[in-house]
C-alpha cells in the first residue's frame, strides 16, 4: 500500500518555528518529518525510557517528543523509523566548552557567551548529589552538582532546560571530576 506524500507549506514552516523556536527537516528517502529544537526535559523523558527500556525505546520517545508534523510512517515503519533514529543522535553534537584554571583551586567554564566558575567537586559533593538522586533520573546529579559547586554565573546557566548550555557544562563538570588519569595494570 503506497500513502501520499505529506506537503508542508513554508507558511506552516513559519508557524512552526514562531510557535517552537528552531525547526529541523528529517528526511528519509521519499518521506520527511519535522521536529522542534529538543530541550533537557525531552532528553530526560527519551534517556529515562532508554533505561527502563531499549535504545529503541529512547529513539520512539525522542521522535515522540520532537515530532510537529510530516509523514507519520517515519515514526511507524521501521524502513524510516530505524534511520531516523540514529539521525537523532546528531542533537547530542553540541560545541565544547572551554575551561581555564583559576586560583583557589576553581575553574572557569566558558559556553559560547556564557560564564560561570566553579569551585573544586569533592567525593562529598558527589555523595550528597547520589542522595538527593535516589532513584537516578537522568541528569539530575549533574543539574545538583552544579548548584553546588558554582561560584559565580551569568544568566544563561539558570536556564536548566537549555541543552546547548547543559551538555557541554555536565561534560566539563564530569572531566573536573576526572583531571587525574588512572589505568589498571594486571602483574
Amino acid at each position: 500500500m503506497k500513502t501520499k506524500k505529506m506537503t508542508v507549506t513554508q507558511d506552516q514552516i513559519n508557524e512552526w518555528k514562531e510557535k517552537f523556536g528552531g525547526v529541523w527537516e528529517l528526511p528519509i528517502e521519499d518521506k520527511t518529518g519535522y521536529l522542534k529544537d529538543p530541550n533537557m526535559n525531552d532528553f530526560k523523558r527519551a534517556v529515562t525510557a532508554m533505561q527502563k527500556e531499549t535504545e529503541i525505546a529512547f529513539g520512539e520517545e525522542m521522535l515522540s517528543a520532537l515530532w510537529i508534523g510530516g509523514d507519520t510512517e517515519i515514526k511507524t515503519n521501521d524502513d524510516y523509523f530505524l534511520p531516523a533514529k540514529k539521525t537523532l543522535l546528531d542533537f547530542f553534537k553540541y560545541p565544547d566548552a572551554v575551561t581555564n584554571d583559576l586560583e583557589n583551586r576553581q575553574t572557569e567554564i566558558l559556553i559560547g557567551d556564557e560564564r560561570c566558575v566553579v569551585r573544586v567537586i569533592t567525593r562529598e559533593d558527589l555523595r550528597m548529589c547520589e542522595k538527593k538522586n535516589p532513584q537516578s533520573k537522568p541528569f539530575l546529579s549533574q543539574e545538583y552538582l552544579f548548584d553546588m559547586v558554582v561560584t559565580e554565573k551569568t544568566e544563561g546557566f539558570n536556564n536548566k532546560n537549555n541543552p546547548e548550555i547543559r551538555f557541554p557544562l555536565y561534560q566539563e563538570l564530569e572531566k573536573l571530576q576526572n583531571k587525574k588519569i588512572g589505568q589498571l595494570k594486571k602483574l
